[in-house]
């Protein structure tokens, strides 16, 4: 499993035909006519095809995830840990933003700062509240690589601690940015933290990407417009994080 996020800054089992939309039986079965069989005292077999609904459904799986790659859950190791331990971080935070909205006097500057973009997109819906919470978080932190800011690689910090610094790397806005939709009203379903392998600068990378009217967007600190992962094929994805935990992306699927 990958140990660090540097940011430097179709299904294999589905013919082409059937991702075309059609469903061949396969031809080298032999079908005995029904004279033949009753003549013959053979058991008439169906041959069962794959139906377009089955295709649907599988269809549907693999674009349940950005990317419309598959997904498996990913081996215990760093990434899987550090997911893990930040969800403690975050849970703090909550706490922390829930006492400010009822004693806004005896709130932290971080937490009021955070807080007014949250609030900024609960007052929009949509497209315009994704790319509300993306301009704003990309415009209020500085970027700073961890070895820089903490003196060690890799650093995953809540989005208050981010806040309070003003600085963080790639997977520091995409946490804030992660936070900030959930607690704006974006449900948890529509919501990854991806880790990416951006091949154009041979380094790893944090995304942000949020399900929209059936595609997905992807937001990014390098960039105030949100794209779509065809948009990015540069990004080759590796590891997606939501509510359920850490999951990994069959990028052997690419290569098909």
């Amino acid at each position: 499993m990958m140990a660090a996020v540097g940011c430097g800054a179709a299904p294999t089992n589905i013919s082409g035909d059937a991702r075309a939309g059609e469903i061949r039986v396969a031809q080298s079965i032999a079908i005995p006519s029904k004279s033949q069989a009753d003549n013959q005292g053979i058991v008439r077999l169906a041959v069962v095809a794959p139906s377009l609904k089955d295709y649907e459904q599988a269809r549907r799986s693999v674009l349940a995830e950005p990317f419309g790659l598959r997904t498996a859950a990913a081996s215990p190791g760093e990434i899987s840990a550090k997911w893990a331990a930040l969800q403690t971080h975050i849970r703090s935070d909550q706490e922390t933003l829930a006492a400010c909205r009822s004693n806004e006097n005896d709130c932290p500057a971080a937490a009021r700062a955070f807080l007014q973009i949250i609030e900024q997109g609960r007052k929009r819906e949509g497209r315009a509240r994704i790319g509300e919470i993306n301009r704003a978080i990309n415009l209020s932190i500085k970027p700073m690589a961890d070895s820089v800011q903490h003196g060690i690689a890799d650093v995953w910090s809540a989005p208050l601690a981010t806040f309070a610094s003003g600085a963080g790397d790639c997977e520091d806005y995409a946490i804030a940015k992660y936070v900030a939709l959930r607690a704006s009203g974006t449900v948890s379903d529509d919501l990854r933290l991806v880790i990416v392998r951006d091949v154009r600068r041979r380094t790893d990378h944090a995304v942000v990407a949020v399900h929209f009217e059936g595609e997905w967007l992807l937001l990014d600190n390098r960039h105030l417009v949100l794209v779509k992962p065809e948009e990015a094929p540069y990004y080759r994805p590796l590891f997606v994080m939501d509510q359920r935990g850490v999951a990994e992306f069959n990028i052997a699927e690419l290569r098909r």
